[in-house]
């Protein structure tokens, strides 16, 4: 195993440098995942340009992330009538209009798919490589049903089409693809994460996907642990490497190098805590140290989640099972009932609120 030790002797110095390079542009932040960064300085470029349709193709999508999804359609719309050859503003509709797909009622499926391969097409006559307009139009292909045009050979041409235009999101997506149904291919999904790690060595995203395959004790989680600690010195404002050796270190007991890691972590992007919630969740899995997993939802809430990452409620339910396995029951009824007060829909507080409360 790869012990403290390993840790590059300038990587302390390079984290506590600051998160990412301040990134002037909405695509880059929206990229690495700073959603929240991304969002104002949409609004601020909106602001100075009502027509500025990149910036609200970006705010559309963040807002749809967050589930304001009104605004999240006026956004997109209106990106597309302030410039009908943005790629970017098609695509922000077209993903608009697959997620309302994925909740809506069978009776308004086939028109919400509609809508999003007509905007997905739309993006691609723009930008014929636009790598999540690929996605987008390979998943509708190999989801839709046969009377709704779907088609598992046109899917697999997209995602071809996605191999060349970034070998490694295509690569990452035949992994996906594999990994998917009941018959899950998991040695052609080894491939492909290798492929993609292989096909471009200096892609962090790849390293990280990897290892995150690899992290499993039944596959390699030392050759995880190798490739999360070379994303982390690489790139020490992006998250997953962060995530990736903190549910290594925190399954194997590893504790002085568990909290090395969060503090690291926490040190290269104060503003993302994604790593505390993983050790605390993984130590939840495994049953151990619920003190200590306590201590890691606690620091979690102290930072407004960055949009897409664990929601308070889910952090205040999981707040609840640790004190619960303490023996701590008043308090985690506490939790259990704030964690369904942020978010009703979080079915699995509601049963254990329901199972405590007996």
């Amino acid at each position: 195993m790869v012990r403290r030790s390993a840790w590059h002797p300038i990587l302390l110095a390079v984290v506590l440098a600051a998160a990412p390079a301040a990134a002037e542009d909405a695509k880059t932040l929206y990229d690495r995942g700073y959603l929240r960064q991304a969002a104002v300085l949409c609004e601020q470029r909106l602001a100075a340009n009502p027509k500025d349709a990149e910036a609200g193709a970006f705010l559309a999508r963040i807002r749809a992330e967050q589930g304001e999804k009104d605004q999240a359609l006026k956004l997109a719309n209106a990106a597309v009538a302030a410039d009908p050859k943005s790629a970017e503003a098609e695509y922000a509709l077209a993903e608009y209009y697959g997620r309302e797909a994925r909740s809506a009622s069978l009776l308004h499926q086939a028109g919400l798919a509609g809508k999003m391969k007509k905007a997905s097409e739309a993006a691609l006559a723009i930008d014929p490589n636009h790598i999540d307009a690929l996605e987008i139009s390979s998943d509708f292909y190999r989801y839709a049903p046969g009377i709704m045009g779907g088609d598992k050979k046109k899917s697999v041409e997209y995602v071809d089409r996605m191999v060349k235009a970034d070998p490694v999101a295509g690569w990452l997506k035949r992994a996906e693809i594999a990994m998917e149904g009941k018959d899950k291919d998991t040695v052609r999904a080894a491939e492909c994460y290798r492929q993609a790690a292989a096909v471009e060595p200096t892609s962090q995203r790849a390293q990280v996907a990897l290892a995150s395959w690899l992290l499993p004790r039944w596959r390699d989680p030392a050759s995880a642990e190798k490739l999360a600690l070379a994303a982390v010195e690489a790139e020490p404002w992006r998250t997953g490497g962060w995530q990736v050796l903190a549910a290594l270190y925190a399954f194997e007991e590893r504790w002085s190098d568990l909290d090395d890691v969060l503090k690291k972590s926490e040190a290269a992007e104060p503003t993302h805590l994604a790593p505390w919630y993983t050790a605390a969740r993984q130590l939840i899995n495994t049953g151990k140290e619920p003190a200590r997993a306590e201590s890691y939802l606690r620091h979690y809430l102290t930072v407004e989640p960055e949009i897409g990452s664990q929601s308070w409620a889910a952090a205040r339910w999981r707040l609840g099972q640790v004190l619960e396995a303490q023996g701590k029951k008043s308090e985690a009824v506490a939790e259990l009932e704030t964690a369904v007060k942020l978010d009703p829909k979080l079915e699995d507080a509601k049963k254990d609120l329901k199972r405590l409360r007996g």
